[in-house]
């Protein structure tokens, strides 16, 4: 019971450090975008080199208060 415990208790922390690494790379994914569209890069470009669709690019920039203004 004891080894079963540990391997729950293992996999539960697995899970918490996997979903931190997913929320860091959404957050430089977003910083990356933000960026490259203020810059100039037009959203169907953006998608087409992150292999999102213009809608997902579009609504991120929307979310984050991105302008072509920084």
């Amino acid at each position: 019971m004891a080894n079963e415990d540990n391997a729950l208790e293992a996999a539960a922390a697995a899970l918490r450090e996997a979903q931190e690494a997913v929320h860091t790379a959404r957050r430089k994914l977003t910083a990356a975008i933000v960026t490259a569209y203020q810059a100039g890069e037009p959203a169907a470009r953006i998608a087409e080199r992150t292999g999102t669709s213009v809608i997902e690019i579009r609504n991120l920039l929307a979310a984050a208060q991105a302008s072509r203004r920084a």
